[in-house]
């Protein structure tokens, strides 16, 4: 299986970039905004490799907060201590987040730092103007710029300079400031920035300029980047810690027993690891609900399948994984969802990740319920096998599974 690294490693950053920013009721578009004002402003003021790392610093400066149970833009309206504990936590979670990522260290630098203003007053280290590195600061102005056009107060440029204007020598520099102005003033850059209709074409055309950070082609390097995604997807939910990484390894073991291929058992990997990644647009209330969710509510948790499948044929490396990844609900007797699949129409990677996911939701504690044990979790699967399961799926997984020690 020929997949280029440096291009799927960087498609998949951007595409959750783009989901992050989904809350219950629309999509914001901050981070892509926050790029786009971050490389404008950075033009001529740094190297072409410095702009592509603040790119991706931009993208990503928010994730740390993809766990939180509203959108980070929420937490920004709030002075209560526990929101402002949530705010300055997610610049640290985030750069722990993305320097798990292949070449990513530079980057996770950046978003580190990106909360710092320069006369010392900003978190989480109260760093000055002469410590704080430039594509910081520069992302720092940009989050600013983006924060105060997400109140809608602002449909005129003027109040926005003026309102910017007061933080000035505090937040940022005035040189920063004089360069935002300029960019902001130029043509009708702003006028196109305030519709969201405009922000996915300028999105791309400032990704294009920026550039691929360069993945070197070592072994699985995509595997690599895929793990620290799966962190980011587990964090939504704190009773699916880890959960995506044990699908994946549960289902590699099956696949092994199965003897099958190496790239197929790659494609199983990979899946098993992004399985959930449509979960990063639920609520946590609804994730986190301890009762039983009512039909609406479950309408929408099953909504996560089929925009795992529309998220990774977002990205062109990765549509072949995209029918396994997001088939995981699917049931052997075609009462499953997104697409209600039977038998083997539902491709047998699938029907392994439909096993683990479950055999991994079952001994694992939920807020409703004790787990089970691992051979409990095994009679269990032997009971739905021919219905919710793949009866030589079930064959193949429940003696690895029940002894495994949890």
């Amino acid at each position: 299986m020929k997949i280029n690294p440096t291009k799927t490693i960087n498609e998949l950053i951007t595409v959750l970039a783009y989901i992050t920013d989904i809350d219950e009721k629309k999509k914001s578009y901050h981070t892509w905004r926050v790029a786009i004002l971050s490389c404008k402003i950075a033009e001529k003021l740094v190297s072409q490799r410095e702009l592509r790392r603040i790119f991706y610093a931009a993208v990503l400066h928010d994730i740390g907060g993809a766990g939180f149970p509203y959108n980070i833009l929420h937490y920004l309206k709030k002075k209560d201590k526990e929101s402002q504990n949530i705010l300055f936590s997610h610049p640290i979670l985030g750069a722990q987040l993305v320097s798990n990522i292949p070449q990513m260290t530079p980057v996770a630098k950046l978003i580190l730092d990106h909360h710092e203003w320069v006369n010392g007053h900003g978190y989480p280290r109260g760093k000055t103007n002469k410590f704080i590195p430039i594509g910081s600061k520069i992302i720092r102005i940009a989050d600013s710029i983006d924060i105060a056009i997400q109140t809608g107060r602002f449909k005129e440029m003027g109040p926005l300079l003026k309102h910017l204007s007061t933080n000035v020598n505090k937040e940022y520099s005035y040189d920063l400031f004089s360069k935002a102005r300029q960019v902001l003033s130029k043509g009708n850059f702003y006028r196109k920035l305030l519709s969201s209709s405009n922000i996915p074409l300028i999105f791309q055309d400032t990704k294009e300029k920026a550039g691929f950070i360069k993945i070197p082609s070592r072994v699985d390097a995509i595997g690599t980047a895929l793990e620290a995604i799966a962190q980011i997807i587990d964090m939504k939910h704190p009773y699916t810690s880890g959960h995506s990484l044990r699908v994946s390894r549960y289902a590699m073991g099956i696949a092994l027993a199965f003897d099958l291929d190496h790239d197929y058992i790659t494609k199983i990997k990979w899946s098993g690891l992004i399985h959930d990644i449509g979960k990063i647009s639920l609520s946590r209330q609804i994730l986190d609900k301890p009762s039983k969710l009512t039909p609406k509510e479950f309408i929408k948790v099953k909504t996560h399948a089929s925009l795992t499948n529309q998220i990774l044929n977002m990205m062109s490396t990765l549509k072949e994984i995209a029918l396994i990844a997001s088939s995981h609900h699917e049931r052997f007797d075609g009462k499953g969802y997104p697409l209600g699949l039977k038998g083997e129409k539902i491709p047998l990677g699938a029907r392994i990740l439909a096993v683990c996911d479950a055999f991994d939701a079952m001994t694992s504690n939920r807020p409703y319920r004790r787990p089970l044990t691992p051979l409990a979790a095994c009679k269990e699967m032997e009971k739905r096998s021919g219905t919710q399961f793949d009866p030589l799926v079930v064959k193949q997984a429940i003696p690895l599974f029940k002894n495994l020690k949890l």
